[in-house]
């Protein structure tokens, strides 16, 4: 600007050789020229003629005026050091306790004097950093766990719901049912006046009602502590990250979508450089953007140049280190918060993928808890007014949302593991996703499907695998398996129905070849399961097999749809083989492949068999994937060997040679955990004979097993001794019932060290199919 400059404020100053002083005008009408614009022009930031008065003042007959000229003044550079954010945290933290008192005064008037008692300590001394329990030395970084501030105001609005059971329940009843009393006319013409006890009776059945999680999820009388801050943990460049973001989006890779689901309220790249460039990110987001950016990462690496996979495939693993890491320091208590509940959610499907479904249980039933203690299992959660204009999600309301899909995770891990529910069908009044039209997503079909499939995991384990289930008698376990059956047929008819009526649309919004896994996915699954159901089934009186034709079919047709399943993967590169192996083979206990065993035990059927060593042959290709891939497939492996030399022996073995040799295989499929085949027909005391020589065969192998292992220096695994096998072995009832699942097979063989010893064994070596 000519001949000035514009200090800091953005108004013109004088040159930096010294100001100089405006001359005063000797009279009204007198040109006086001066180097500094007049108040006026400066204010208004027109050029000015620099004269006394200007040509604008003159023109627009007020006073030309000049502001004296001052020395800049030198300012004071303010530098941010540890030692200012250290004090600017211990504000923040003082100002979070008084918010917090102040809130818990207002909500509950009577707990004024705990609180005070509880913070009256830090409140009269300065906090400092010895204080904390935790405390590191260090300035903090992006990468700190900050303080819970981010979810206090989430946390602070919501309320704990209480059931029907509860005292504040009976106390809104007994609340209402005064008020009908006191309205009657006889009552209301008497001399008696309750209008003021009602209205504070009201208040205080309200105020009871909902009690704030702030308050109520809190000890007493606990000293606040900073928590201890995770170190050295570097996120990928946020370049990087941002790019992967923009090519997920336009390329519709399938982990963006899930991700954009369970942030409605917030944008996932604005999640992203919250926690990348702001410290006051709370360690849920730092759980929920790093489980994305993994998601993302790993999708993007799997279809880029093999170049470039390397690269970002490191960014995967320092994404995973991230959201492990955080997963492992998370407290016991945690906030009450929707957005705790989508870390939890994120850390449950990274533990299914990781193959650690104990892990993910943990998890899931953290947010199952949370979930319950915010009512997102009630209807009046939809009802409540505090939720209006919150966003939607396929059609559903977030928390909605977020409970089914809490739902769908507890009840498909209650079979996985054998363990009760922590969400019975009878405490949910959520109503499932609407299907009516208009539909406003043509993927919520889809969804409520996965929810009825889990829906059917549940009571598959509550009805025909419980303890209590159990010990049920016959007639009732075969009615059960008669009415799960069903539910599985009718989940089967409504997928066809909804792929016909809406496939063509759902392939527009996501990738066809994705729809299409998916659909032939979830048959395996739901084949792997009734084949479940069948087995379960009591055997029938004269049967010479130990499942019935149901369940054999259901296997083979299961093992059939695997391999239909691997075409559709293969036609994708193979872009979907872990999600296959972790979300469809090791999600749900696969059953088809011991059934189709037992079978080719029982009958040495050779396609049963060639149908055992086409899955062997898929599992190898997975050995890399997880540890618990690589245990299953070599469980199975053994288990196919068997099978293999069974059948091997029966086919090549005269038939006057058998009765020895028959006993000493099934001594060895009884250490396997299998029992041998019974006939149900012949002579009586022949039988018993040979089920004390099998007996003795089994006491033998065992001795022996066990002197093997101890000629080595080693030990028998477990205490799984000679008493322990001689008690599984002779489990009364259906002979596979006392196997649950395929992974405590897994564990009752690798346990058992007579078994270990048998495969070391010269003789005993991995075959193959011809």
């Amino acid at each position: 600007m000519e001949d000035s400059q514009l200090d800091a404020s953005g108004h013109e100053d004088a040159p930096d050789d010294g100001p100089e002083e405006a001359p005063e005008p000797t009279s009204a009408n007198q040109q006086v020229t001066i180097r500094r614009a007049c108040d006026a022009c400066r204010a208004r930031k027109i050029r000015c003629n620099r004269e006394s008065p200007c040509s604008y003042c003159t023109h627009a007959k007020i006073e030309c005026t000049h502001a004296d000229n001052k020395p800049k003044e030198k300012r004071t550079r303010i530098l941010i050091t540890p030692q200012y954010e250290r004090k600017i945290d211990q504000i923040d933290r003082r100002l979070e306790t008084v918010i917090r008192l102040l809130h818990d005064m207002k909500v509950n008037p009577s707990a004024g004097t705990t609180s005070s008692d509880r913070s009256g300590g830090m409140m009269g001394t300065p906090p400092t950093e010895g204080m904390s329990l935790f405390s590191q030395d260090g300035p903090p970084t992006s990468t700190n766990t900050p303080s819970s501030h981010a979810l206090q105001a989430d946390e602070e609005s919501s309320a704990v719901v209480e059931g029907e059971s509860s005292l504040a329940a009976h106390s809104v009843f007994a609340t209402e049912f005064l008020q009908k009393v006191v309205s009657t006319k006889s009552l209301q013409d008497s001399s008696l006046d309750l209008g003021e006890t009602l209205e504070a009776l009201s208040q205080i059945v309200t105020a009871l009602k909902q009690q704030p999680v702030a308050g109520e999820m809190t000890y007493p009388h606990a000293k606040p502590v900073q928590r201890q801050r995770i170190q050295g943990l570097e996120l990928p460049p946020i370049q990087k990250a941002v790019n992967t973001i923009r090519v997920a989006k336009s390329q519709r890779l399938s982990g963006m979508a899930w991700i954009y689901d369970f942030l409605p309220t917030r944008r996932f790249p604005d999640l992203c450089l919250n926690v990348y460039f702001s410290e006051n990110h709370s360690e849920y987001d730092f759980i929920t953007v790093n489980g994305g950016l993994y998601s993302l990462f790993t999708d993007y690496a799997a279809q880029i140049s093999p170049e470039d996979k390397k690269e970002y495939q490191e960014y995967a693993r320092m994404c995973r280190t991230n959201l492990e890491t955080s997963l492992s320091n998370l407290p016991l208590h945690l906030p009450a918060s929707a957005d705790v509940i989508v870390a939890l959610l994120f850390g449950t499907f990274h533990a299914v993928e990781i193959s650690k479904p104990s892990l993910a249980w943990t998890l899931a039933s953290k947010a199952s808890e949370l979930c319950q203690t915010l009512g997102y299992h009630r209807v009046e959660c939809l009802k409540n007014t505090k939720d209006d204009g919150k966003p939607r999600v396929r059609g559903m309301h977030w928390h909605q949302f977020l409970f089914w899909n809490v739902y769908y995770i507890d009840k498909s891990l209650s079979l996985r593991l054998g363990r009760a529910s922590t969400i019975p069908d009878w405490h949910i009044t959520m109503p499932e996703p609407s299907l009516e039209d208009p539909l406003e997503d043509p993927l919520l079909p889809y969804y409520v499907l996965w929810i009825h499939t889990a829906k059917c995991q549940g009571k598959i384990y509550e009805m025909l695998y419980s303890p209590d289930s159990m010990a049920q008698p016959y007639h009732v376990r075969q009615t059960r398996v008669h009415e799960l059956v069903s539910m599985l047929h009718d989940v089967e008819t409504r997928t066809q129905e909804a792929n016909a009526k809406w496939g063509d649309r759902a392939r527009e919004m996501v990738e066809g070849a994705f729809v299409d896994f998916c659909l032939i996915s979830d048959s395996v699954l739901r084949l792997s399961m009734l084949t479940m159901v069948y087995r379960a089934a009591p055997r029938a009186e004269g049967s010479p097999t130990t499942f019935s034709p149901e369940c054999i079919k259901a296997a083979r047709a299961a093992l059939e749809k695997h391999q239909e399943c691997v075409s559709v993967m293969r036609k994708s590169h193979d872009v979907y083989f872990a999600t296959y192996i972790h979300w469809t083979i090791m999600f749900a206990p696969f059953i088809p492949f011991i059934v189709l065993f037992c079978q080719v035990i029982e009958t040495q059927d050779q396609q049963d068999l060639a149908r055992l060593h086409g899955f062997i042959l898929f599992l190898q290709e997975a050995n890399t994937l997880s540890d618990a891939a690589h245990k299953m497939h070599r469980l199975f492996q053994v288990l196919y060997s068997v099978a293999l030399r069974f059948v091997e022996f029966r086919t090549s073995t005269p038939q006057a040679q058998q009765t020895q040799a028959s006993a000493e295989m099934d001594a060895y499929l009884a250490a396997l955990g299998f029992p041998a085949k019974g006939g149900n027909g012949g002579n009586q005391q022949v039988q018993q004979q040979q089920q004390h020589q099998q007996h003795q065969h089994q006491m033998d192998f065992s001795q022996n097993a066990t002197q093997a292992s101890q000629m080595a220096g080693g030990t028998v695994m477990s205490g799984m001794g000679g008493d322990t096998m001689d008690e599984g072995l002779m489990k009364p009832g259906n002979p596979m019932m006392w196997m649950t699942n395929a992974a405590q097979l897994e564990d009752f063989l690798y346990s058992n060290q007579a078994m270990m010893d048998l495969l070391q064994e010269p003789n005993f070596e991995s075959a193959q199919h011809p």
